[in-house]
């Protein structure tokens, strides 16, 4: 089942949305969108975290480097757990 979703976006953002339709890289807008929005959730999975896996992080405070970096693999499919941490403290 799709959605209609209603969204306002600054003038700027429009004209670049429409350049990109313009040139044939998507067929409308609502294509655009659509693309960047679902490209945009895929790069980043930790927005998605369950409970079920918050409540393992927060009650495994003691796992050594290996199991971190495992357990991170499991959530973060192709995303580098160090790197993940590291952004989300401001540190790139």
């Amino acid at each position: 089942m799709e959605e209609i979703v209603t969204s306002r976006f600054p003038e700027e953002t429009v004209k670049k949305m429409d350049q990109a339709v313009q040139r044939g890289h998507y067929r409308s807008r609502s294509d655009a969108l659509r693309a960047m929005v679902e490209g945009y959730l895929k790069e980043h999975p930790h927005l998605f975290i369950g409970e079920g896996a918050k409540k393992l992080i927060t009650d495994s405070p003691t796992l050594n480097d290996d199991e971190l970096e495992t357990l991170g693999t499991n959530l973060f499919e192709d995303i580098n757990l160090t790197k993940l941490i590291s952004e989300g403290r401001g540190r790139e």
